[in-house]
């Protein structure tokens, strides 16, 4: 699951840990990291979250490469049709089969969402995951297997917003 703080991968781990379910916890990549305005803090996740995460087994995945360099994909197009999260559900999944934190023949909840934008994790996905490289191979490439929740409305006014400003300053 996406969670650049640990939060919400906290959160889940509590709320799964009778089901002995493993979660992982893909932090941000390591270029978003460093543009944060706190000035690229790492780790991301510290204290008290991490001892936490680490007590309910959760394995971090963090410090990784972006998913999508080199690899044929409009990020802004998927988030527009299916959702900020929908999108990064997708790169968490990739990112965590690329670490070998999840299986890539198995099926895998993945689960991400807008929420440093105000939409909490709002998306959740059955993928069979695949490491980047094998992304969209035919046979062996990352599939969403079923949706389980995406949000109905797929940009708030805050995300548009920064999308525009972004743009402006590029």
């Amino acid at each position: 699951m996406a969670s650049e703080s640990g939060n919400t991968a906290a959160k889940v781990a509590e709320a799964l840990k009778e089901f002995e379910v493993k979660v992982v916890c893909v932090t941000a990549y390591a270029g978003l990291r460093l543009a944060w305005p706190e000035g690229g803090k790492w780790p991301g996740i510290t204290g008290q979250i991490r001892e936490k995460l680490e007590s309910l087994k959760v394995k971090i995945v963090e410090e990784t490469q972006y998913v999508f360099k080199g690899v044929t994909f409009d990020a802004q197009f998927l988030s527009r049709c299916m959702g900020y999260g929908f999108k990064t559900a997708l790169e968490v999944a990739l990112i965590a089969a690329e670490a070998g934190a999840v299986p890539i023949d198995e099926e895998v909840v993945a689960i991400a969402g807008t929420g440093w934008l105000g939409g909490g994790a709002d998306c959740a996905l059955i993928v069979k995951p695949a490491p980047i490289p094998k992304s969209t191979d035919l046979e062996k490439g990352l599939e969403v297997r079923e949706i389980i929740a995406i949000p109905r409305i797929k940009f708030n006014e805050k995300l548009i917003n920064k999308i525009k400003k972004e743009k402006e300053t590029v």
